[in-house]
């Protein structure tokens, strides 16, 4: 993918959007571009946290896996071109909560957890601008999982 079209899908996406043209050109900088094939798993619930990930084309399901045999997997999220996730491995270091799989084929920008510490580290204006923009994605994403509980149980 061109480097202006990977600056177009940061500046794009929720997580990216507050920052300056100088910012986006940093956080380019440590950007990885990553394909996958329909099926195919990003990570699985279970597995370290060392990245963030931007969809640049197709679709990726967020699916929490069965505690039982028995049990099937339950998709918890589906996302598009520019959303975001695996965000909150830059507030805490830890375990996927779940497993992230494409639907189809799929293109992303994978930005790896120690270079964007080290990024806001050094940059603090972005990691504040990060962080605001993180705190109301993961509201927003709390509040539709509130409205999908409620409606299953229902």
């Amino acid at each position: 993918m061109h480097l202006e079209k990977c600056k177009d899908v940061l500046r794009s996406g929720t997580l990216f959007r507050d920052l300056n043209e100088i910012y986006l050109d940093l956080v380019l900088m440590i950007c990885e571009e990553v394909t996958y094939p329909a099926d195919g798993n990003i990570f699985r619930q279970g597995d370290p946290g060392d990245a963030l990930y931007i969809v640049a084309s197709g679709a990726v399901d967020i699916i929490l896996e069965p505690q039982k045999a028995d049990d099937q997997p339950l998709v918890i999220a589906s996302l598009e071109q520019y959303d975001t996730f695996g965000e909150t491995i830059l507030v805490e270091e830890g375990h996927r909560t779940a497993t992230a799989r494409c639907r189809v084929p799929s293109t992303l920008l994978r930005v790896p957890r120690e270079r964007m510490v080290q990024l806001t580290n050094d940059y603090p204006e972005i990691g504040f601008r990060i962080m605001r923009s993180m705190a109301a994605g993961l509201t927003q994403k709390l509040s539709t999982a509130n409205v999908n509980l409620r409606t299953r149980v229902s």
